[in-house]
């Protein structure tokens, strides 16, 4: 005897699927293995029943980039400290780790989706802080999205720069410089002083320098 093929369900609700199955049965497959049919496959259902909730494979990674970091910024254990500066500092830390750590998943991480509430209690403190600080409306607007820029940024530099080989935009820098014929004697020293620019001193200085520029803009 040989087991028959599991049935296959119809289209969206009606084959029993909702964003939190799709994602929780996603879980289990490696990106570069992550296409619509291999997740048809597992759930049992037609692939065009995936369409309901999920219309590409690229917003099937993102969805699971997404999944991945909210996991990791929940597990974490944020210190917001008691000022405006602390609560920068520790939300921006908790937001650099979580991005990193999403490791192959960076790639498709889009920080856009409506179910993202998970970080919406820390940042409410950011919020609360800057704007009790004396900040206005639209400069703790701008700042709280520089400061998720800054972080989001880092994280993807420092997960690439992780890799075999550095980063290859610093590569690509120095064979550059190699095969000029000119001068460029301050950047070849840069280059040659390979400086960590990913790891925890810089993103102390990257928050410091944030810190400092909003700290000019508050009202005297």
């Amino acid at each position: 005897m040989t087991d028959s093929p599991r049935p296959r369900r119809g289209r969206g609700a009606r084959a029993g699927l909702d964003l939190d199955r799709i994602v929780a049965a996603a879980r289990g497959i490696p990106p570069a293995e992550l296409t619509m049919q291999a997740l048809a496959d597992v759930l049992g259902v037609d692939r065009k029943a995936l369409n309901h909730h999920v219309t590409d494979r690229e917003g099937l990674l993102e969805l699971l980039a997404i999944d991945a970091f909210r996991t990791r910024f929940e597990g974490a254990r944020i210190d917001l400290g008691m000022t405006w500066q602390d609560a920068c500092r520790g939300y921006g830390r908790a937001m650099w780790r979580a991005v990193v750590d999403i490791g192959e998943w960076v790639s498709y991480f889009r920080l856009t989706s409506p179910r993202d509430l998970a970080i919406v209690g820390p940042a409410e403190i950011v919020a609360e802080r800057l704007l009790a600080a004396g900040f206005d409306q639209v400069t703790t607007s701008r700042g709280m999205h520089l400061l998720v820029t800054i972080c989001q940024g880092f994280a993807r530099d420092a997960v690439i720069g992780a890799g075999e080989g550095g980063h290859p935009q610093v590569e690509e820098l120095r064979r550059a410089l190699d095969d000029s014929r000119d001068g460029y004697s301050a950047l070849r020293d840069l280059v040659d002083a390979r400086v960590d620019n990913y790891g925890d001193e810089q993103f102390a200085f990257d928050i410091d320098a944030f810190i400092a520029g909003m700290e000019r803009l508050l009202p005297r």
